[in-house]
């Protein structure tokens, strides 16, 4: 049975996938609890805001702004108050609750203490390159601190039973990981975004194009979304990070992560041969343009950006000029 109305505490990625989900059925009115101004707060404002748009689109409800005062169960009934930053106080009642803010490590029937183990007073365990204090014990997956996802779970797996074997490997990277929001639209990440290379102080240059300008986007009649790819500010341009919005959004990321796996430039992408129609030339495009060979403009068009930011976190956009015998 769905619940006529539920809100949910947490507008992070899963919080903002279960919002995604119930309102998708179109029998439970959604509320969401975003203490920030704006959803998936790790994520890039404009990723953030397409997201937020088709949440509201589809009936969700986003308290932005807001700080959970209490949540409590009356006569049957979820009634919880917020204070939003303007001041305001507020009081919602609804049928269901679901909380949102993180997860617990499932390890209580394990008795770690026994083994030597401690966990750390977030509930973790301190693992290096999946080593424990203890010599022969190993952790992975969620219980370490290291990010909370399935296929970094069974990387993690692979490389303890490989050591434990005897095995010498490379350190586990994690730097090429890539994760899907299942939100509407498809969100898919892999490496930097800007948030965190400003807050690296890593300069960068970025190209994004909107899937209006992408052939296989326009014949799907699936023209809501963006490509936004992200490399080093230098000659080079080495792959940092993408982010894409939209349908067959996690097709479009492996590339991306091997590039960035392997050091390499995002020429390689440009020059790159790509079955026609399809979602990845957008990919392609954003490298062209990267590069100075795209024939996307983005002042005639509207549809595309290029900009790089320093280290200062100093924003100027990148001329467009095609060259000569590009």
């Amino acid at each position: 049975d769905f619940p006529k109305s539920i809100v949910i505490l947490g507008a992070g990625v899963i919080g903002c996938e279960f919002a995604t989900i119930f309102s998708n059925f179109g029998k439970t009115k959604v509320y969401l609890i975003d203490k920030q101004e704006r959803i998936l707060p790790f994520e890039d404002e404009d990723i953030a805001n397409v997201v937020a748009r088709n949440l509201e689109e589809n009936g969700v409800t986003i308290h932005r702004g807001a700080q959970l005062k209490r949540m409590d169960i009356v006569n049957d009934q979820v009634e919880y108050e917020l204070t939003f930053d303007d001041g305001r106080n507020e009081i919602y009642t609804v049928e269901k609750g679901l909380l949102s803010v993180g997860r617990i490590p499932n390890y209580e029937t394990l008795d770690l203490e026994k083994a030597g183990i401690h966990p750390t007073d977030r509930g973790y365990i301190k693992d290096d390159d999946t080593k424990t204090d203890v010599p022969h014990i190993y952790a992975v997956g969620d219980l370490t601190a290291d990010v909370a996802l399935v296929n970094v779970a069974e990387l993690e797996g692979r490389h303890a039973a490989e050591l434990a074997s005897g095995v010498i490997e490379p350190e586990v990277s994690y730097n090429n990981i890539s994760s899907i929001m299942f939100l509407n639209p498809e969100v898919a990440a892999v490496g930097l975004n800007e948030l965190t290379a400003r807050k690296g102080k890593i300069p960068y240059r970025i190209a994004t194009l909107r899937f209006e300008f992408i052939n296989r986007a326009i014949a799907m009649r699936r023209t809501q979304g963006l490509f936004k790819l992200m490399v080093t500010d230098d000659d080079e341009m080495k792959v940092l990070g993408m982010r894409v919005v939209g349908a067959h959004a996690s097709s479009t990321i492996q590339a991306i992560s091997l590039l960035i796996n392997m050091g390499q430039s995002i020429k390689v992408i440009a020059e790159t041969v790509h079955a026609h129609p399809s979602m990845p030339e957008g990919l392609q495009e954003c490298a062209r343009m990267l590069m100075g060979k795209s024939i996307v403009k983005p002042d005639a068009l509207g549809h595309s950006n290029c900009y790089r930011v320093s280290e200062n976190g100093e924003k100027t956009d990148i001329d467009f000029v095609v060259k000569e015998n590009a």
